[in-house]
């Protein structure tokens, strides 16, 4: 996958952050870092969200990632 491909999932992920944001009062995905880790493209494009400082993973200690989007990530979504 190139950059572009890989920055274009990055985008969807984010928006779809954005969407379950609101429809589950402020909830967070948990995955499985099992599931993200077999899928090279998905990691680097979560990385690349939480790099970024779009989304962060409170799930440091566990078993899977609990992704949610950050005020900027929103920030993003709304002025793209």
């Amino acid at each position: 996958m190139t950059n572009k491909e890989i920055n274009q999932l990055s985008e969807r992920l984010l928006q779809s952050l954005y969407e379950f944001h609101f429809a589950n009062n402020g909830g967070s995905y948990t995955l499985p870092k099992a599931m993200v880790n077999a899928d090279v493209n998905s990691k680097l494009a979560i990385e690349y969200l939480i790099e970024q400082n779009y989304a962060v993973d409170s799930g440091q200690e566990s078993a899977n990632l609990v992704l949610a989007i950050t005020a900027q990530g929103m920030d993003y979504i709304k002025n793209k």
